[in-house]
């Protein structure tokens, strides 16, 4: 019942030429998410960039494979998908194998810690 007064509302809005409902705008952007999948970012890096969650990106790529009339593959979008955050402990911090395969990284791979800037890790692949 509450999605269908939403999206009334919203067609209202529109049709009047209003601006929308804060909060309820769209993320979907055809020709980021189209060049972001033709440069093979991964479906971990385009939920990132995006901030939206995996079921989103799925909305999104049916919408962009019917406007474009083409078929679009997204490497890991068969793969889990896992929030970026990580949280410091008492153990140190930990980044699951999800996360990092996510991005490309494999097990056994080695990295180099810096801090360029105040509040930034970086992680470089050796």
């Amino acid at each position: 019942m509450y999605f269908w007064y939403g999206l009334f509302r919203t067609i209202r809005h529109q049709n009047k030429g209003e601006a929308p409902i804060p909060g309820k705008e769209s993320k979907f952007d055809a020709m980021i998410l189209r060049t972001m999948i033709t440069e093979g970012k991964t479906a971990q890096q385009i939920i990132d960039a995006f901030g939206i969650k995996k079921n989103n990106l799925k909305a999104h790529l049916l919408k962009l494979m019917q406007m474009d009339e083409k078929f679009y593959k997204i490497e890991g979008m068969e793969e889990r998908a896992v929030s970026g955050a990580a949280k410091f402990s008492k153990n140190g911090l930990r980044l699951s194998p999800t996360l990092l395969a996510n991005y490309g990284f494999k097990q056994g791979d080695e990295f180099k810690v810096s801090c360029l800037e105040e509040g930034k890790i970086v992680l470089e692949k050796k």
